[in-house]
């Protein structure tokens, strides 16, 4: 994984993530529709499985922390699955030697199981969709308050200060993965509005983060994302 870069006193990262769900479409088994495909709640259960059992044997009798949630798990299949197809219309393909090391370090989660793959993967897509913007529009200063209103509710920017003063101190390097981070996310939008996806109000709210931001506890947030719409139905009633 590419180090991250500072936004302000913020690491910046590129990663991943998804959400919607139609009253037609709620079965209460299903984690998430992706057109007439079903991501169901044993498949979302088995990955989480795979990756607990792992991180307790890593730990080797020790106390294991699991570092991700059911809703981080459909977050990264989800993603996996719709970055494909973005991948593919835009003619994006992985590299062959795609390490997951960098990537079990970052998750606190061992390189062999199935979420460090998928997770990897669609950091990977993100990110060579990243590169290949080229003449993007600068950074508007809507796109920069989102960032700034984003960081400041995550207690991630000094207190008092303003967005004009945010937006000055911004390194010029920050404000083009902001630039890039926002024609990527126009670019996936334009593809995912006609893919049908739907995901249980469970999960929600869920989008695809083109960039995201590392807090000084280490943990990695959504800063830019791509949102596939907010459900309107009745809650679905949750799965143990």
């Amino acid at each position: 994984m590419q180090r991250a870069r500072r936004l302000a006193s913020v690491a910046v990262v590129a990663s991943l993530a998804v959400t919607g769900l139609s009253a037609c479409r709620s079965a209460p088994s299903v984690a998430a529709y992706l057109g007439d495909t079903r991501l169901t709640e044993s498949r979302v259960q088995d990955v989480w499985d795979e990756a607990q059992a792992a991180v307790t044997k890593a730990a080797a009798g020790k106390a294991a922390t699991m570092s991700i949630t059911r809703a981080d798990v459909v977050r990264t299949l989800v993603s996996a699955d719709v970055l494909t197809q973005v991948a593919k219309q835009e003619s994006v393909t992985l590299p062959a030697d795609l390490t997951l090391d960098d990537y079990a370090t970052s998750l606190h989660i061992p390189a062999t199981t199935e979420f460090v793959r998928l997770y990897a993967e669609a950091d990977t897509y993100v990110r060579l969709l990243r590169q290949g913007i080229k003449d993007a529009p600068a950074a508007s200063d809507a796109d920069l308050r989102e960032i700034f209103e984003t960081l400041t509710t995550a207690g991630q920017v000094q207190e008092g200060m303003s967005f004009e003063q945010f937006k000055s101190s911004l390194p010029d390097s920050n404000k083009q993965l902001v630039q890039t981070a926002s024609a990527v996310r126009q670019e996936i939008a334009k593809i995912t509005d006609s893919m049908d996806i739907t995901v249980n109000p469970r999960y929600q709210p869920l989008g695809i983060p083109v960039l995201q931001f590392q807090t000084q506890n280490g943990d990695v947030r959504p800063l830019v994302m791509v949102p596939l719409g907010a459900d309107e139905s009745a809650p679905v009633t949750a799965v143990s």
